[in-house]
């Protein structure tokens, strides 16, 4: 019976996925597959549709000042659609830290001792999926302006971009792009499934309290001193 007293007293904390853990999980995969693949912006010559594409995003800035590809629509190496491109690598790779940590933290059963630590790293993780979403889109009214200016480059024969060509340049939005709106879905439902098991968990935790009728649990019956030391004492009354 020793064992039945210490399981009862020494409850046992199992690992599990909770629903916020598992959106996380596929928040990690949505934001490592937007980081892996290069097009988050993407340009296209609308009157020659058998053209190439000219393509920006995170896999760009590795090798930016090795890359051959034409960087006339941000602004130049240095310009500012090139910064953006940075920003946009920064957060994207700091989403992914904090997606992993948080699915790490809630799949080690940390949100039933720490909920509120739990819940701030998946509320982190969609403001920065919102973040990386919002740099994409601002380097992309960087290209469109760029693009108005006649900043085109020398990346289609002909006019180089520049006059009737460049008004036929249609900048949009790559595949990354939504992907990574995926993951704000997912990150988002995290967020909420975390608020809500952080409101509805008890100050006890989620063990199971003991009821007094529970016969594996009973507390041992109180013993008379003798018994516990193992005394006897004789009767001198007979």
């Amino acid at each position: 019976m020793l064992w039945k007293e210490l399981a009862c007293s020494h409850p046992v904390m199992t690992l599990s996925l909770s629903p916020a853990a598992v959106c996380q999980c596929f928040t990690l995969v949505s934001l490592c597959t937007s980081v892996a693949d290069p097009n988050w912006i993407q340009i296209s010559n609308g009157s020659d549709p058998s053209s190439g594409q000219l393509i920006y995003g995170v896999a760009f800035t590795l090798h930016a000042a090795e890359n051959l590809t034409n960087t006339d629509p941000l602004g130049g190496v240095n310009g500012l659609g090139m910064c953006l491109l940075y920003a946009l690598a920064a957060v994207c790779y700091s989403a992914i830290l904090l997606s992993s940590s948080s699915f790490l933290t809630d799949f080690l059963g940390c949100s039933r001792t720490r909920p509120r630590v739990v819940a701030t790293l998946h509320i982190c993780t969609a403001v920065l999926c919102v973040g990386a979403l919002g740099v994409c889109g601002a380097c992309l009214c960087v290209i469109v302006r760029n693009l108005q200016k006649g900043l085109a480059g020398r990346f289609w024969d002909g006019d180089g971009g520049s006059g009737g060509r460049a008004s036929g340049l249609r900048p949009s939005p790559g595949e990354s792009f939504y992907i990574a709106l995926l993951a704000l879905l997912f990150s988002g439902l995290a967020a909420g499934f975390s608020l809500r098991g952080c409101a509805e968990t008890s100050p006890h935790g989620d063990y199971m309290p003991i009821e007094p009728g529970d016969s594996d649990c009973e507390t041992p019956a109180a013993r008379e001193p003798a018994e516990e030391w193992g005394e006897v004492f004789p009767d001198w009354n007979r």
